[in-house]
């Protein structure tokens, strides 16, 4: 099996058998995302999924997870999707579950009933990013979607029986709108009530500047404080039932991992104590991030 690269995954699919469904990514239009820029969308054809399937299922007769690449697997109609996810249940006989990233202008079009239908053929995680519940904000970087279709389309997963996991993207907002981007955000999360939330840092490297004059002239990037603030003024705000939180991926200054919302009050201390020190014991160097 040979992939188009780029290939991305959630870290949490380090383990799982990967194939891809589609190259790309079917709306590549968000602002901060270089993933797919490189990529023309296309649906790859079942007897290109099925020659993979084959061959792997050789090599690996024993997976129990499998990733469903590129950058929204859940673009495909639902029928080829069942099709795809029916191969696999019969050529992996140990196969526990399947996951996939989604994009919410996916799930706009997508019914709570069809996704039961892919919960049933093993469809068990999809891992979204949210980003934002600014709706000023979604606008600006491109996401596509209002935070109120944001929520609907996150709701029919739950509903659906389909574990959820969840980004916010720290620093979204710039300094100045920084608050305001992590209030609503906890707001859209509390609407959402995703079985998993991470919280991840914006990162640009070179592209800095140009998205800076792409947000607006009064535009200017967080630092690492004004990263932690929003930190807290968003965890502050979450009310959710049953909930893995983490701020463990490497563009995060400090890594925290907790579950809500029984954690919520420690999860509070350890970001209030690394902003009352400002010591930097408590947090990953710049060498450290994005590694």
């Amino acid at each position: 099996m040979q992939y188009e690269l780029p290939l991305y995954r959630p870290p949490s699919e380090a383990r799982s058998l990967i194939f891809q469904v589609t190259i790309g990514c079917s709306y590549n239009k968000c602002l901060f995302c270089g993933m797919y820029k490189g990529k023309r969308f296309r649906v790859r054809t079942f007897s290109e999924i099925e020659k993979d399937v084959k061959e792997m299922s050789q090599i690996y007769p024993y997976a129990r997870r499998i990733f469903l690449a590129d950058g929204d697997a859940l673009t495909l109609e639902t029928s080829y999707l069942l099709k795809i996810l029916e191969l696999m249940n019969k050529s992996f006989p140990y196969l526990e579950r399947v996951s996939s990233y989604a994009g919410p202008t996916n799930l706009i079009h997508k019914t709570t009933q069809e996704l039961r239908e892919l919960k049933d053929a093993r469809l068990e995680l999809v891992y979204l990013g949210i980003e934002t519940g600014n709706d000023d904000l979604l606008k600006k970087v491109k996401k596509g979607v209002s935070a109120a279709q944001m929520i609907e389309g996150c709701r029919k997963v739950v509903d659906a029986g389909i574990r959820l996991s969840t980004i916010i993207l720290l620093g979204l907002g710039g300094i100045k709108g920084s608050r305001v981007h992590a209030k609503d955000s906890a707001r859209v999360v509390n609407a959402i009530d995703p079985h998993y939330l991470a919280c991840l840092t914006l990162m640009l490297g070179p592209l800095e500047r140009t998205y800076e004059k792409i947000m607006g002239g009064d535009f200017k990037l967080v630092d690492k404080w004004q990263s932690l603030r929003e930190l807290r003024w968003f965890v502050e705000d979450l009310e959710l039932s049953d909930c893995l939180f983490g701020t463990q991926h490497a563009s995060n200054y400090l890594p925290i991992r907790g579950h809500l919302p029984e954690d919520k009050d420690a999860i509070l201390e350890v970001i209030d104590m690394a902003l009352k020190t400002g010591g930097s014991r408590y947090l990953r160097s710049e060498s450290d991030r994005g590694l």
